[in-house]
């Protein structure tokens, strides 16, 4: 069902945006800010901005392809990639349905990974012979079937429960790293010196690689631009998105900036990859699993919606629910699976993509499209200092991608030479 019948309102909106993007990223922020210091925390804040300027770009790409094409109006199931074929053509089209496909899957990989590691870790006491690598055939069978449903309007519910398990589990992960800090029978103490006094360190970034790493994690938490125009879509009122995008980006700075600084600050050089594994065992770090889990499980079928909607698009399965779906949808979870069993790292996925697709979906491609989308309108005009400012993003965003993937394919090449995979520990 849709808010109120017809499409979801501002505040759903916004909720969808936030709820969708915020969890999975969240996570790998204070580590990444390690090798940066301080730096990293203000690269967040202005890319937080640059979300918001992006955000408001591809709402007003959508508003000008429905003024020049009124027959988008009535509905569309590949958005982003109708604002590319009508920006730059067919060649852009097909380059940006690439980069939606191996995103979204490629995140939808990560989520499997993430949630078996939560799985193992909540339930290992009870079922010992539950691995990581077990439960990641246990969390695909389980998530097919939310993955049948159709468009966001279908499952509002959903990214309400993200949000709120999100946003509740950060505050409690901020909470448990200030008493493991200043408890001295706690791990971060006994389990590294074990002497009284805390061992953190707060490196200072040696080198431009070094903050190759805090790049991607950025991208990564602000994947969700490429479902934008999807979400879009589904508003009752359309001109209403550039205001959810700013709101809901504001939202997720306030989750962002504290939880990079607090974890930093408190924690330095012990953060590890995902911050919940830099918790001290014991009941508030299951409790923290249980939330983010919520969170990732409300978030998948979100996330595996935009591909699967434009796949089944040009295998002209029906747009309601039916056996082709179901068979459709089923599949792309089984092909995920394997991939994440052959990587079962969050760091390697989340970095690889966030550094390549991510980046060009998030704040390569949308400054550009819109500046071709504008010069092709007969009603619009841009300032030269937006047009400015959509070269600069162009230029970082290129520039950092291309740094942050050399780091994360030499981190990849490491885990693998080490058997960093399932099928190692099956055979």
């Amino acid at each position: 069902m849709s808010e109120g019948g017809h499409g979801l309102g501002l505040f759903m909106a916004i909720i969808f945006l936030s709820g969708e993007m915020a969890g999975v990223g969240v996570l790998a922020l204070p580590g990444s800010m390690v090798d940066t210091g301080p730096y990293g925390l203000a690269l967040l804040i202005y890319f937080t901005i640059n979300a918001m300027f992006v955000g408001t770009r591809l709402g007003l790409c959508w508003i000008m392809i429905e003024e020049q094409f009124p027959e988008f109006k009535e509905g569309c199931r590949d958005p982003y990639m109708v604002i590319a074929d009508k920006a730059v053509g067919k060649v852009g089209r097909h380059i940006t349905s690439a980069c939606i496909v191996l995103t979204l899957y490629g995140t939808g990989c990560a989520l499997i990974v993430l949630m078996s590691t939560f799985m193992q870790n909540i339930l290992g006491d009870v079922w010992v012979g539950g691995t990581s690598c077990v439960w990641m055939f246990i969390i695909a069978a389980l998530m097919a079937p939310l993955c049948w449903l159709g468009t966001p309007a279908d499952f509002w519910f959903v990214a309400v429960g993200a949000l709120v398990s999100t946003v509740v589990g950060c505050v409690i992960v901020m909470v448990k790293e200030g008493l493991d800090v200043n408890d001295e029978s706690s791990c971060l103490w006994t389990n590294v010196t074990g002497v009284p006094e805390f061992p953190a360190k707060h490196p200072t970034p040696s080198s431009p690689l070094d903050f190759g790493k805090a790049f991607s994690s950025i991208m990564f938490a602000f994947a969700g631009a490429s479902t934008f125009p999807t979400i879009q879509a589904d508003m009752k009122d359309k001109s209403q998105f550039p205001k959810a995008a700013v709101m809901a980006m504001t939202v997720l700075m306030i989750i962002y900036v504290p939880m990079a600084s607090v974890g930093y600050f408190l924690l330095g050089d012990l953060l590890e990859g995902s911050v919940v594994d830099s918790l001290c065992d014991g009941p508030v770090k299951v409790v923290v699993e249980v939330l983010f889990l919520i969170h990732l499980i409300s978030a998948f079928p979100i996330l595996m919606n935009p591909p699967s909607q434009f796949f089944e698009g040009l295998l002209k399965i029906p747009s309601n629910f039916c056996w082709q779906r179901v068979v459709y949808r089923t599949l792309v979870i089984g092909v995920l699976l394997l991939l994440a069993l052959s990587l079962p790292s969050f760091d390697a996925i989340l970095n690889l993509i966030g550094s390549s697709t991510i980046t060009a979906l998030n704040f390569v491609f949308p400054p550009f499209f819109y500046m071709r989308l504008v010069d092709k309108s007969e009603k619009r005009s841009m300032h030269w200092g937006v047009r400015l400012y959509c070269w600069h993003m162009m230029v970082v965003g290129t520039g950092g991608g291309a740094m942050s993937f050399y780091k994360s394919v030499t981190t990849i090449a490491e885990d693998l030479s080490n058997g960093g995979n399932c099928w190692s520990e099956f055979f």
